[in-house]
């Protein structure tokens, strides 16, 4: 699978994980090129930890792209203080095959109802959310009131505004009452906007991703 070939430009953020007996290591790169076969990056960082791996040292480099993840096995050849050089994968793997990946990240929603006879505005969090949508759990069926409503979703970074359709609303029985499981599809989001959505959800899936890493070793 050489699709990741297709995405990795010059300065393309590349995280990579290496495992040792003490742990995951968790490193950042930019791409600078691929020459005679082989990956070239800058030298990886970390805040808290220096690279220095002996050559041949098994690397995970993880490339995040809108149409996916993609994990590549590689194996370190060599490295100097600027520049680091890395095999091309012996296997490669995609992580996310959705067009856009989906997580349950908490985001404070505001949703604005407005009918001839009825204003209300509902502030909940998100269950998850992807650039397409977002998963709510209200209080009440909502698609009665209006097919489009006014959202926004209120990042610490910026307030992202878009008309957003109902797509479900479905009754969940709880052990707090009954609510609504509501699915909602954004309409008039940017492509600026989206992109911003496709960063958060892969910076979350990344923290999520090293919790787990750390748990797992």
């Amino acid at each position: 699978m050489n699709e990741y070939l297709d995405y990795l430009t010059q300065g393309k953020k590349i995280e990579i994980i290496i495992r040792t007996p003490r742990g995951a290591l968790r490193f950042f790169c930019g791409f600078k090129c691929i020459k005679t076969n082989l990956i070239v990056t800058t030298l990886p960082k970390n805040k808290h930890i220096t690279f220095n791996f002996p050559a041949g040292q098994a690397l995970e480099l993880y490339i995040y792209t809108k149409s996916g993840v993609f994990k590549l096995l590689c194996r370190l050849q060599k490295f100097n203080e600027e520049l680091c050089v890395i095999s091309l994968p012996e296997n490669v793997k995609k992580i996310q095959r959705r067009e856009y990946i989906r997580v349950n990240m908490k985001v404070r929603t505001t949703i604005s109802l407005n009918t001839p006879t009825y204003s209300k505005t509902i502030r909940t969090n998100s269950r998850n959310i992807s650039a397409k949508g977002i998963n709510l759990l209200l209080d009440e069926d909502i698609s009665k009131y209006a097919k489009k409503i006014n959202l926004s979703l209120l990042f610490p970074e910026c307030i992202i505004k878009t008309l957003a359709q109902v797509i479900k609303s479905t009754p969940v029985k709880t052990e707090s009452g009954l609510y609504y499981d509501t699915s909602l599809m954004f309409i008039t989001i940017s492509e600026k906007e989206i992109d911003f959505i496709v960063k958060k959800c892969f910076e979350f899936e990344a923290a999520q991703r090293r919790k787990l890493l750390d748990k797992d070793i």
